[in-house]
């Protein structure tokens, strides 16, 4: 009776050492090793054995999806649940004022295009036709008015034609002079074609105009939100005709449900025994086994806990490292599930044979 005692007392004492640094529910590994003088179980002495909370994700963590603008939802293109790929629209924003910019933008572009390749291809042959027949009138006219004032010089000489008369004629006969030489320079410059200076300048006009058309479709893409990456909508609660602010919250989170893995808190003091490649068990809250794992990755820094428990004894200020497990195979898993992951010895310990 006294060696059963002081049994008891022993497996107690190893117990409280064993599960220091151990904050998950040890449904699965409790097993009567040792049987005092009431009977109750002790847990068996596992040091191969660290235990941490984790919190089930898509393969390569979940992606909050926002638009780039705030605005009114026009058009929700998938639900939750729905599968969606890389660059597929999810949803569209408001983008009337967007449409009209553009279509402004590119019959803008088109002038500058027609501008630039008549400044580069020079004036068609009917053009310069019309500028020789333009400048042949002039010169007739300015004949015609120059003839009719010399005439009414002489008239007004001889005292038959008023003064006002004669100098209206003169002055007319000026004006159809300049007129026949304006259209000389119209024809001569026509002949000799566009200058490098004017077709440069037509060239920076269509620079310009193409420049506001990207501008106007960048402003457009900016009202869609598509998808970055192959996978599942996990969320999406806003549905057409709400005011989404940006920054306020996600409109989809997004994430590839193919493949799963768990993000494990590992308490500091227990970090330094976890590595890359080592096994993961993974366990409910209730204790039954769910899947296997392996660590792949392990966060280079520590930070603060940020998964809840219900153990009354977990402390929330104890600092933590990230420890990232591959599940292994299909397993009847749920992003946001919370589960208990058993790295290191992920064997069920036995209890010892009674004697």
């Amino acid at each position: 009776m006294k060696r059963q005692r002081r049994l008891g007392v022993m497996a107690s004492v190893v117990l409280g050492v064993g599960l220091s640094g151990c904050h998950g529910p040890p449904a699965v590994e409790r097993k009567s090793s040792v049987t005092g003088t009431s009977g109750a179980g002790v847990l068996p002495i596992d040091s191969l054995r660290v235990v941490a909370p984790g919190i089930v994700e898509p393969w390569g963590g979940a992606v909050e999806l926002a638009a780039q603008e705030s605005g009114r939802v026009a058009e929700v293109l998938v639900g939750e649940g729905q599968a969606v790929t890389e660059g597929q629209v999810l949803a569209r924003l408001d983008d009337e004022a967007q449409r009209h910019a553009i279509s402004l933008a590119r019959a803008e572009v088109a002038e500058a295009v027609a501008v630039a390749e008549r400044y580069q291809h020079g004036a068609t042959v009917e053009e310069r036709a019309q500028a020789r027949a333009e400048h042949e009138a002039a010169v007739s006219r300015a004949r015609q008015a120059v003839a009719d004032a010399e005439r009414a010089r002489r008239l007004r000489e001889a005292g038959t034609l008023p003064t006002a008369d004669a100098e209206r004629a003169t002055a007319e006969s000026r004006a159809l002079e300049a007129a026949a030489l304006a259209a000389e320079a119209r024809l001569q410059a026509i002949e000799r074609g566009p200058r490098r200076e004017d077709r440069r300048v037509a060239q920076e006009r269509l620079q310009a105009a193409r420049a506001r058309l990207r501008q106007a479709e960048a402003a457009l893409a900016r009202r869609q939100v598509l998808s970055p990456l192959t996978g599942t909508v996990l969320w999406g609660r806003f549905q057409p005709g709400e005011l989404y602010t940006q920054g306020a919250q996600a409109l989809f989170v997004l994430g590839d449900t193919t493949r799963m893995q768990v993000r494990l808190e590992v308490d500091e003091i227990d970090a330094p025994r976890v590595e890359v490649g080592m096994p993961c068990a993974l366990y409910t809250d209730g204790g039954a086994r769910l899947a296997e794992g392996r660590v792949v990755r392990l966060a280079p820094l520590l930070g603060r806990r940020g998964l809840a428990t219900e153990t009354p004894t977990t402390r929330a200020d104890v600092r933590i490292r990230e420890v990232f497990v591959e599940v292994q195979g299909t397993a009847p898993l749920v992003p946001g599930q919370r589960v208990w992951g058993h790295t290191g010895n992920t064997e069920p310990v036995a209890a010892p044979a009674r004697g």
